[in-house]
């Protein structure tokens, strides 16, 4: 079975239990470190830890920052174990993303890839994002100004998160998809995240995985790199720079194939899906560790046997 295959199966089974787990009681808590969105009702098997993050920081009491530490710990936890692999393999609307890019294969419509220069401008999405999880719930907690905004503004990010107007309809829950008219401030909250949604879907119809590169979650668990367990080594020696790598690659990471001292290759971006290993021809020019040990790796074997399926 090739890791292509195994990702689809893990996150289709992913995707069920996130979104329809709660049918069967299963619970998975509220610090997972994907976006196993709160508002897909009571079909959802667990709860995203950015929901709770909001929630907790907006209550601003001993207690509740309490909690949030006993979570943060849980949370940390299982991004150390694997990493951003939550995203490459797990994530609900990863998966979705997924998806649509293979209707777009299967439709033989080309996709758009982004200039390195473009990329890099666009960076700042994701940090604007995060910003608005974590200071706005601190403002909802002490309202010093403007209290009656505040008071409409709990779980921010998640009032414009694709993931809340997104996975709800597949699990046939629609009162939280449509715009929210209690006042100004969820008019515009809820208008802002139907059109991010909208951009999301069309997006990755058009870029494969277009919302990981401006997914605050994503860049919070980018932040534990250094010490996840996964990571994605490079041989550089072994490296004929032929860029396989690079094309193959949803979010387009270029430093990966132009990398040619460092050793860990697991850059900020990366998802760790492992289709640059997958793909690579070169005997063990890249590989997947776990705890310092080879798991899996790149063979020219593997890269030829692709090539005669294609062909």
């Amino acid at each position: 079975m090739t890791v292509t295959k195994l990702r689809w199966i893990i996150l289709i089974i992913s995707f069920l239990l996130l979104v329809l787990g709660g049918l069967v009681g299963i619970n998975l808590g509220g610090f997972l470190p994907t976006f196993a969105c709160p508002y897909i009702g009571g079909t959802r098997g667990g709860v995203c830890f950015f929901w709770r993050f909001q929630y907790l920081l907006g209550l601003g009491t001993w207690d509740a920052f309490k909690v949030l530490g006993e979570l943060f710990v849980y949370f940390s936890l299982l991004v150390i174990l694997i990493g951003r692999a939550w995203c490459g393999w797990i994530c609900p609307l990863g998966f979705l993303q997924d998806l649509l890019d293979l209707v777009r294969r299967k439709l033989h419509i080309g996709y758009i890839r982004f200039p390195e220069r473009l990329r890099l401008g666009l960076r700042c999405v994701k940090w604007i994002f995060f910003f608005i999880a974590l200071l706005i719930p601190l403002w909802v907690a002490w309202p010093f100004f403007a209290p009656s905004v505040a008071r409409d503004m709990g779980q921010p990010y998640c009032q414009l998160c694709p993931g809340k107007y997104i996975l709800p309809l597949l699990a046939a829950n629609f009162d939280v998809t449509a715009v929210n008219f209690s006042s100004a401030t969820t008019i515009l909250m809820s208008v802002l995240g139907l059109i991010f949604s909208g951009a999301v879907i069309i997006g990755a119809f058009l870029k494969p995985r277009f919302w990981c590169s401006y997914c605050p979650l994503g860049l919070f668990l980018s932040w534990y790199k250094k010490f996840s367990f996964l990571k994605l080594k490079k041989d550089c020696q072994k490296c004929t720079m032929c860029e396989v790598c690079y094309n193959v690659c949803p979010v387009e990471i270029e430093q990966v194939f132009k990398e040619r001292e460092k050793e860990d290759v697991t850059f900020t971006e990366c998802n760790l899906c492992l289709k640059c290993v997958e793909y690579c021809p070169e005997d063990g020019a890249l590989r997947a560790t776990f705890l310092g040990k080879t798991i899996y790796k790149s063979t020219s074997k593997g890269f030829f046997s692709r090539q005669e399926i294609i062909n």
